[in-house]
């Protein structure tokens, strides 16, 4: 059945909205239209010698997704990402990407209020500013900041993995050089 409302105006109250989620003990919201969908988190692959901010690598639907732990990104200490929550699928000029969440609270218009002594050195360059939801203050983050920050933390350490392996691969390769410390 087709909606009531022509999909110019449904796409008009969406971008007004925010997906209002919780990660760990924290609320975050992000711009609802920067959403493609919202789904049980599949089981996730650990990438061997990925940033800690890189839970894994998940396939939802034959797609297969690199899935962030937000928490780590920010600096937050978690425990692994739980089996039984759920990922905001954000679709980007580079691709799908996942950010790996607890629940998401819901689909809502905020304020947000951009204040500076609220802002840390880490989350500033994602971070657009607060907003208090339902007697809570929340994080709104700026979804084209976090995905570049997300993609400069992954690259630089794999390059760093990449400059390590270099470093091995010119050291000699003889039995006698490799000793117990």
């Amino acid at each position: 059945m087709d909606s009531v409302l022509p999909k110019q105006s449904r796409i008009a109250t969406l971008s007004d909205k925010h997906c209002v989620f919780q990660c760990g003990d924290t609320l975050f919201a992000l711009p609802a239209t920067s959403v493609r969908e919202v789904t049980l988190q599949p089981p996730i692959v650990s990438v061997p010698l990925s940033h800690p901010s890189l839970a894994g690598i998940g396939n939802l639907r034959s797609e297969f997704l690199p899935i962030i732990d937000l928490e780590s990104l920010i600096g937050n200490q978690r425990p692994v990402v739980k089996p039984q929550g759920q990922l905001i699928v954000i679709d980007s000029p580079y691709g799908s990407w996942a950010i790996a969440i607890d629940r998401v609270i819901s689909i809502d218009a905020i304020e947000t209020h951009i204040d500076a002594s609220q802002r840390s050195e880490t989350s500033t360059r994602f971070l657009l500013g607060t907003a208090s939801y339902s007697g809570n203050v929340l994080s709104v983050l700026d979804i084209n900041s976090l995905e570049r920050i997300a993609q400069e933390t992954l690259e630089s350490g794999w390059q760093g993995i990449a400059n390590q392996s270099a470093s091995h691969d010119t050291a000699p390769s003889s039995a006698s050089q490799w000793t117990a410390v």
